[in-house]
């Protein structure tokens, strides 16, 4: 089942958003819980495929001013050999740099002459290529898109400009030691399955990285019957076909690709996991649990958990962050939260806690597990669930305002459940659930025993200097 949350690039920008929350100040009141909103008209979604293999899906939009055209290919950084992490991140860069028939670049600048934009994005599981476009060019854009499914140029000098881009951005990652301590804590978490390493890819691998091995991984991946077109706007599923025939059509079929990830699954965790890692500019404490497939049922009711434990103000370890310490006079932490990352194979459920205490960790910690097992000893309020379900619920009705968000939707839905139409069903299965539910899976997969918990330490302040010191000058300088 789909993840609740939205896209999420290719850190941790949910949990982010938690830190960055915690540095702006106090939160709000906490809301109360909304009416449970009238029933849903839910869009209807047309699907079809073409000869050679390649899945299409579109949701006619006639008021969208705008027509939203991606392709979804069915490979992500879990599908990376372990010595070449970073490919499946190197051909977001690559695909829009030439092919036989499209110049370096002109992709996106003839879609941005015509008022379009495009965009592209790496995760564990998929790539997907998008393009926003007034609906008259509709026919121009999936022409664009089946010509660099399989005309890519592998030309040396521009796989080595788009390595050291990524490699760049790899940079900056690194230099956040949140960023470090967020892939340690993959590391950790995912002993053999390639969830362990981030999208974003590894220096060292992209510089072994050569033509041949990026055109092998193209030939392999980016292939029809690897790839889902979705198009969502003012436009019928007929235009879409004949367009989809006229330029993916003559793309001959491929044998399926091989899933590296089905032979490293990730062994039953059964003991708790524990490191403290190198300081950062604010403290964090990481403690997750790993979720089940995607496909599996249990996911609406672990979704359900997170938001209870920590999908807002009024959520269970916000709360217990807030509450003041009768000793300290402090709050235990500025920010607390928790995100479901429901991914194609096993995920996991991060709960974060922000402080500035160095001697504070062991004490939210200690709450976290505090909050989880009462959830999982009682069970949720009916206020507590009510309002998980409406949040919910808002997030399907945003998600339905936008052409880009919608496909978006599609594409992650067919990327995890194998069928582009999984998402509208999900919301009436999130409404069946009871709080018995949620209680019977916070039980079972969220046991102190399969904690993996990873504490990034507040950096200590600068020392002063010492009173009656000398101070220190650089040549030609001033102290």
């Amino acid at each position: 089942m789909p993840s609740i949350r939205s896209s999420r690039g290719r850190a941790l920008p949910a949990l982010a958003a938690i830190v960055a929350a915690s540095l702006l100040g106090p939160p709000a009141a906490p809301a109360h819980a909304a009416p449970k909103p009238p029933a849903l008209t839910l869009p209807a979604i047309e699907t079809f495929s073409l000869a050679n293999g390649l899945s299409v899906a579109v949701l006619p939009q006639p008021t969208s001013p705008t027509v939203s055209v991606q392709v979804w290919y069915h490979v992500g950084s879990k599908d990376e050999p372990r010595s070449r992490r970073g490919s499946a991140h190197m051909f977001e860069h690559m695909m829009f740099k030439g092919s036989r028939n499209v110049r370096a670049e002109a992709h996106a600048r003839q879609l941005n002459r015509v008022g379009g934009y495009v965009n592209a994005q790496t995760e564990e599981d998929a790539t997907h290529y998008i393009n926003v476009v007034p609906a008259a060019y509709l026919d121009f854009t999936i022409r664009l898109e089946a010509e660099r499914m399989r005309g890519l140029l592998f030309r040396p000098e521009m796989i080595d400009v788009e390595r050291e881009v990524v490699k760049e951005e790899i940079r900056q990652a690194d230099n956040a030691p949140i960023a470090r301590g967020f892939e340690r804590f993959l590391e950790i978490a995912y002993q053999r399955h390639p969830y362990a390493w981030t999208p974003g890819g590894a220096i060292a691998d992209l510089d072994a990285t050569t033509p041949a091995d990026l055109q092998a991984f193209y030939d392999t991946y980016y292939q029809p019957g690897n790839a889902l077109l979705v198009v969502v706007g003012a436009v019928t599923a007929d235009e879409v076909k004949a367009s989809a025939e006229t330029w993916f059509g003559p793309i001959a079929a491929a044998p399926p690709p091989p899933r590296p990830a089905d032979a490293a699954p990730e062994p039953a965790q059964t003991e708790a996991r524990h490191e403290v890692v190198e300081p950062s500019q604010i403290g964090l404490v990481l403690s997750g649990f790993k979720l089940p497939p995607a496909r599996h049922p249990d996911t609406y009711a672990l979704q359900v958990a997170s938001i209870i434990l920590g999908g807002g103000e009024s959520a269970r370890l916000q709360q217990r962050a807030q509450r003041i310490d009768p000793k300290t006079k402090e709050p235990l932490a500025l920010q607390a939260g928790v995100e479901a990352r429901v991914l194609e194979h096993p995920g996991i459920m991060i709960a974060l806690g922000v402080f500035l205490d160095p001697t504070a960790a062991p004490a939210i910690e200690a709450a976290i597990t505090d909050e989880i097992g009462k959830l999982g000893a009682k069970g949720p309020t009916a206020s507590e669930l009510r309002k998980a379900k409406n949040q919910i619920q808002s997030f399907f009705v945003f998600g339905l305002e936008d052409a880009a968000g919608l496909a978006a939707q599609i594409g992650r839905s067919w990327i995890l459940t194998g069928d582009p139409r999984q998402w509208v069903a999900d919301l009436a299965e999130f409404e069946k659930l009871t709080g018995k539910d949620v209680q019977r899976v916070v039980r079972a997969y969220l046991r102190p025993e399969q904690a993996t918990t990873v504490v990034i330490p507040p950096a200590p302040p600068p020392t002063a200097p010492t009173p009656g010191a000398p101070a220190t000058t650089t040549p030609g300088g001033t102290p």
